[in-house]
């Protein structure tokens, strides 16, 4: 493993955002760090790039990049650590209190980062933050109907901005993009890497932060552009074998049987707690509209047998008609 040798100066606001490359230079890590030096107003931070032996130029790149952009490090490793071992690279070079794993096909919007800080520094029981996003695998989805990375960001702030200051507890999040302070990596330790190349090993780390007595958030006014399935989308029959293996690793780890409730369900939650802030709130617009939105993610993701869809549709016809009641 090569890296810059960096002095250990611990800053009670610095933030060390952790991104893994392998491969796809122009296509993922050249336009996220883009749009993070462009994007972030929020001035303390710096950025640490783990390299995962790409063969594409990128560590090239990123060693030009380092020497025009003094917030940037690197290290550059020689086998592919995968997301659990990469990360923890990052980890343990990073100098933060706060500590933000970023996949390097994702891009920022303003505001992204002072907002999901603010957060995590303002309440010490929170471990992890999250935001939302196009594309995830749980309820930190919204519905967008740009096709754009540009425009998905456009409508993205548009949701930032219905939300300002909303926050919604969650069972667990996806590793896109999260967030966490020192303190709760020092309680928690560092990410499980038995689940080699990944899947999964962001489950089992919130089950730990869980089990150590800190909640799970997702920050609904921090929009993050997430492409999805840059690495694993291309080898599918691998991504359903190491998928199987890995859920075999973590119930047995944990002595459970792993069935987190679909997100369709999680997203039905989320309306019904909109239509129940509505009587009180000050801001009905901004409700409606993201029930409007939550709504057609829910309809993207009716159940296919008619049994299940019978079911969810019952549910949904209920909290329709509390909606109405309340408009």
């Amino acid at each position: 493993m090569e890296d810059l040798v960096v002095e250990k100066t611990m800053s009670d606001n610095l933030v060390s955002i952790i991104i893994i490359s392998y491969n796809g230079l122009y296509e993922t890590t050249a336009p996220c760090l883009h749009s993070i030096f462009e994007q972030t107003e929020y001035t303390d931070f710096e950025v640490i790039v783990v390299d995962n032996n790409s063969t594409d130029g990128t560590q090239d790149y990123l060693k030009a990049l380092a020497g025009r952009e003094p917030r940037l490090k690197y290290i550059l490793n020689t086998t592919n650590r995968g997301f659990a071992g990469g990360n923890n690279d990052g980890i343990k070079m990073a100098n933060g209190r706060f500590l933000i794993l970023l996949n390097s096909d994702t891009r920022v919007s303003k505001g992204w980062l002072e907002r999901i800080v603010d957060v995590l520094a303002s309440d010490p029981a929170i471990g992890l933050a999250g935001p939302v996003s196009n594309s995830t695998g749980n309820e930190q989805t919204v519905y967008i109907a740009a096709t754009t990375p540009e425009e998905i960001l456009d409508e993205g702030v548009l949701w930032a901005r219905m939300s300002r200051g909303d926050i919604v507890p969650m069972e667990r999040l996806c590793f896109f993009c999260v967030a966490t302070r020192r303190d709760v990596v020092d309680k928690v330790g560092l990410l499980d890497e038995n689940y080699g190349l990944g899947f999964y090993e962001d489950d089992d780390y919130c089950l730990r932060v869980k089990n150590a007595g800190f909640r799970l958030v997702c920050c609904e006014d921090v929009f993050v552009y997430h492409r999805g399935s840059a690495s694993f989308g291309k080898a599918p029959c691998k991504t359903r074998e190491l998928l199987k293996k890995n859920r075999s690793l973590l119930e047995k780890k944990f002595n459970i049987r792993y069935n987190p409730r679909h997100p369709r369900d999680r997203q039905l939650d989320l309306v019904v707690s909109y239509v129940q802030g509505l009587a009180s709130s000050r801001d009905a617009e901004a409700l409606r509209f993201k029930i409007n939105n939550r709504l057609q993610v829910i309809n993207e993701m009716m159940p296919r047998g008619f049994f299940k869809r019978w079911q969810f549709r019952r549910r949904l016809s209920s909290t329709l008609s509390a909606l109405q009641n309340a408009l």
